[in-house]
Formats: structure tokens, sequence, C-alpha cells
């Protein structure tokens, strides 16, 4: 492995994959909010016996490319497969790699949330999607509460995560170096 000075942030390769899951975990909540939602605020797709009702953007009506329901599931599917191919990278390139030191301003508590935080949206990397996947292959909808407490789970981990990076100022360690 080609020497790189860590001892203020995260390797090129880490950044990158970090920066990458970023932009498709953006993506893909976009994807997720326009299929379940339509300018009602009723969702989209077909509810139960064929009525129209909250769904996961099957069904209804189509009025363009973006607004097919059967090409939002293609793009949510392939943006969660996506995101399980980055999660794995990401995970096998800290086993290879390992994490820089620690940035000084952190204290004891800080590092242990910052440990926490880091593991449970790795983890939430893995069950968002498996469970979403779970759930467009089934159709049953009966399988929604996992796939949405992943994202809660997720949600409260992002806000803990972007605070203490906000709050110590460590956006600097995964920044591309000028």
């Amino acid at each position: 492995m080609p020497p790189h000075d860590v001892t203020n942030g995260y390797r090129p390769a880490a950044k990158v994959l970090h920066w990458l899951t970023v932009l498709a975990l953006g993506a893909q909540l976009a994807v997720g909010y326009v299929m379940d939602a339509d300018d009602s605020g009723h969702g989209r797709g077909r509810g139960r016996g064929g009525e129209s009702g909250r769904g996961r953007g099957r069904g209804g009506e189509s009025e363009g490319y973006l607004d097919d329901p059967d090409t939002l599931v293609k793009v949510h599917v392939a943006l969660g497969l996506t995101i399980l191919v980055l999660a794995v990278a990401r995970v096998v390139w800290r086993r290879v790699a390992g994490l820089p030191p620690w940035a000084e301003q952190l204290t004891p508590a800080q590092r242990s949330l910052a440990t926490w935080t880091e593991r449970v949206l790795l983890a939430t990397l893995f069950v968002i999607p498996v469970t979403g996947l779970a759930l467009v292959a089934s159709g049953d909808d009966d399988l929604l509460w996992p796939h949405v407490t992943g994202h809660l789970v997720f949600f409260a981990a992002l806000v803990a995560h972007v605070g203490l990076v906000a709050r110590r100022r460590l956006l600097p360690r995964m920044l591309p170096r000028g």
C-alpha cells in the first residue's frame, strides 16, 4: 500500500467510498420519496383490493419516464444494490487500511459516540437495502416495518454523526486535500 499521511484525515479511497455512499443514499432517498408521494400526499400505487393507496411505487398512472412507477422501483432497487456494494467495500477497506488516528479534539465520550454512530450507520447500509429488497421481492406490506425501522435508526445515527462532525469541526478529515 502506498504511503499516505493519515494523521489528519482519511485515505483517499475511504473518502471516495464515503462520498459515493452519501450520493447514493441521497439519490435513494429522493427516489423513495417520489415513489411514496404524489401531489395529494397520499402516496402512489395500489392498496389492497386494487384500490388507490400507499404503495411502493407500483400501479397508478404514468405521465413520463421518471413518473413511471416501474422505472422508479427499478432505479430504487439498483441504488439499493449499489449501496450494498459500497457498504461491503467500506467494511473491506476498513479491515485492510484501518482508520486514521483519532482527532485530537475528541474527548473519550465523543470517541465512543463516533464509534457507535459509525457502526450503526454501516449496519443500516446493509439492513435497509436488504429489507427493501425483501419488501419488493415479496410484495408483502407486512415487511414494511423493518425497512421503516431501519430508516429511523439510520436517521437517528446520522443526526448524531453529523452533529459530532459539525460540533468538533471534523469535516476537513473527510475532504480532499488541496
